[in-house]
């Protein structure tokens, strides 16, 4: 077994070798519906009881746990009944079809765009002045004002007054899907650079890529069931503790550990902030399979920012602070914004030549014989023409809601460029939980040049799209599963132009199954009544942020400018570095991620998976790594299926359970 597939693939022009097969577009669409109802139920309902994330987790859990159930099936199928088995084909159809829609439904997806088409109307009183300050700027299709409707969602107990939600509801479906297609076809045109030119790792296809391309083999591997037996068994008896609490307690998660931050208590040295230890076993399992580069540069540079944090307090450099508390040596949120530019930007500029070649390929003379293009996802004509059409639809309808159309344009194309780079970061880190810097693409618009060069009627559509594409909450984007979906096709036989069409039908059908089940669950239970009080609280934090705006004008912060450039700066010098010097260790990508929370949460997990693959390579060699690597697969899938289990009881049963990941 390889640490990732690299098998050729078999491109078949039959639907059974294509997997565009009747039965599984349709069970790929009745998955994605019950593991969104799943998703909806534990994160909603299930809430403070323990949930582990379906949905926003390196490997979509809800997804991974239906495709190891139809492994098994499709297994007893192969015995009982072989002409109902399932190909490979047909399952990564479906696991493809429910990770890539599914995906959107959780918290950075619909669980905060949702309550913030409602905020704005349900909170305003006499005390904040909302009604004053912005009511006029939103327009009557993009909010839920009915005070009825806002009630039976609020307080719960209530049907679902569809006949209001009916223009909300098909322009936010509208405005998500075609941006996510527009995804889709930006993965088309970058597919080849990054899968078979730059050769990117993607570590979270791996394991589903094994289990769909050689499921009894796979499965019948001693050493895999060695590693899945130790986090499965820690996760059961955690949840049997929370219910039994004799039971035994071997916590795994950062909420469990102590935090290093309080053996320092002596300033400077506690000016590290929150450094808290964790021990995940799918992210020790995932980060086993990148290279000790990515994983050295990853908690190296985490550790740089701690040290930089502890020189500004001793310097005095970290005193005072100004853009809210978020301008403030080491500017960390900056420095990850700037980061996360330069790997969508300069990443762009190192790829002009083949950008150049497939724009030559979409609209130069057409050559006799095979098109140069006809192996990907789409014709490179209708890729480029089918971002551009989605771009400007995103845009447009901005500009329909009142924003004006540079600002309109320029809110889309750098909330593009962060997903870009939240794309890149998981195909190269299998990110645990894909969050973005502090300085989101709506804090870098509303902080460089500050709020007094933007109208009214401009903040406020930008306070409901920052919950929709513009927010540092990356974890439900649909663009790094659909990079992953294709990056699966290259091993298992999948025609990709038949798979585009697949997911392109999971998007928008996923969308509106899952913003009717979530509206149904509200409705039933009450977002300010027996559902998750955080996600609601999302939903009003843009508002009150608005006002805040509106009343005291946030001034531009040089400051942070600054360090935005400085990180720009840093991320393209190391990605020039890597191109030129073959032994140079430190990865742009590990700078990006060291200034995002989620390596504060996982820098141990790393660390250890480092320091064990570093000596699996030197004591025994590439052979000995390639051995070890069932067990950090059955490690993964132990965690992940555990975690599954446990919220699925939970669900059911109404008992606590353990959270794989928070």
């Amino acid at each position: 077994m390889s640490s990732s597939p690299s098998s050729p693939p078999d491109r078949s022009a039959s639907g059974r070798r294509s997997g565009l097969t009747v039965r599984a577009l349709v069970l790929g669409i009745l998955f994605t519906g019950l593991t969104d109802l799943w998703i909806h139920w534990a994160e909603l309902v299930l809430g403070g009881r323990g949930h582990t994330a379906l949905a926003g987790t390196a490997i979509p859990v809800g997804a991974f746990n239906v495709l190891f159930l139809l492994v098994v099936t499709n297994l007893l199928l192969h015995r009982v009944l072989r002409p109902l088995a399932f190909s490979p084909a047909e399952l990564l159809v479906i696991y493809v079809m429910m990770t890539v829609s599914t995906v959107v439904s959780s918290s950075g997806g619909l669980h905060f765009l949702i309550p913030t088409i409602t905020a704005a109307f349900w909170y305003a009183d006499e005390s904040n002045g909302w009604a004053n300050l912005f009511h006029a700027y939103i327009p009557e299709w993009i909010a839920q004002r009915d005070r009825d409707a806002l009630r039976g969602f609020y307080v719960g107990n209530a049907t679902v007054p569809w006949a209001e939600w009916v223009r909300p509801m098909s322009a936010w479906i509208a405005f998500l899907a075609i941006f996510t297609l527009g995804t889709l076809c930006l993965v088309a045109i970058l597919r080849r650079q990054w899968v078979d030119r730059e050769r990117l790792t993607f570590p979270t296809v791996v394991v589903p890529v094994e289990m769909i391309r050689d499921g009894e083999h796979f499965l019948r591997n001693r050493l895999l069931w060695l590693g899945f037996a130790i986090p499965f068994g820690i996760d059961i008896m955690n949840t049997l503790h929370l219910n039994i609490p004799p039971v035994p307690y071997l916590p795994t998660r950062t909420t469990d550990q102590p935090d290093i931050s309080t053996f320092f208590a002596a300033p400077p040295w506690n000016a590290i902030g929150p450094t808290p230890i964790s021990f995940y076993p799918f992210v020790i399992g995932i980060a086993y399979l990148l290279s000790v580069e990515m994983t050295f540069s990853c908690w190296f540079f985490w550790l740089i920012t701690k040290l930089l944090r502890v020189y500004g307090a001793a310097s005095g450099l970290s005193s005072g602070a100004t853009g809210g508390g978020q301008s403030a040596w080491p500017f960390l949120g900056h420095q990850g914004a700037g980061a996360f530019l330069a790997l969508t930007l300069a990443g762009l500029w190192l790829s002009r030549a083949y950008l150049v070649e497939a724009w030559h390929i979409a609209f130069g003379p057409r050559p006799r014989g095979p098109a140069a293009d006809q192996e990907e996802p789409l014709p490179y004509r209708w890729a480029f023409l089918g971002l551009f059409a989605c771009l400007a639809f995103a845009t447009g309808w901005c500009i329909a809601a009142g924003m004006r159309s540079g600002v309109a344009l320029t809110l889309i194309l750098l909330s593009l460029c962060y997903m870009i780079a939240a794309a890149r970061i998981r195909a190269e880190t299998g990110n645990a939980w894909l969050f973005g810097p502090d300085v989101d693409a709506y804090k870098v618009m509303t902080t460089t040049f500050g709020t007094m060069v933007y109208s009214p009627a401009d903040l406020t559509v930008m306070a409901y799209i920052r919950n929709a594409i513009s927010t540092f909450d990356l974890r439900c984007l649909s663009m790094p599963h659909q990079f992953d979906a294709y990056r699966m096709a290259d091993t298992v036989p999948v025609s990709r132009r038949h798979l585009t069409f697949a997911l392109a039908l999971a998007v928008v059908l996923g969308l509106v199954l899952s913003f009717a089940i979530a509206l149904m669950i509200w409705y039933a239970y009450g977002a300010g009544a027996k559902t998750d009080a955080w996600r609601t609280s999302m939903g009003r934090m843009p508002f009150d942020q608005l006002s805040d705006a509106l009343k005291t004008p946030v001034k531009a912060d040089v400051s942070g400018s600054l360090a935005i450039g400085a990180g720009f700066g840093i991320t393209t010098a190391l990605m020039l570095l890597r191109t030129r010097i073959t032994w140079w260790i430190f990865h742009p990508v590990g700078y990006a991620v060291a200034n995002t929370g989620t390596m504060n949460q996982v820098w141990l997990p790393f660390f250890i998976a480092w320091l064990l693959k570093v000596v699996a390579l030197r004591y025994g060699g590439i052979q000995l790594y390639r051995r070890s690597l069932p067990f950090f697969y059955g490690v993964i899938i132990g965690d992940f299926l555990a975690g599954g289990l446990t919220t699925l009881l939970g669900c059911f049963l109404g008992i606590n359970a353990y959270p794989i990941n928070w």
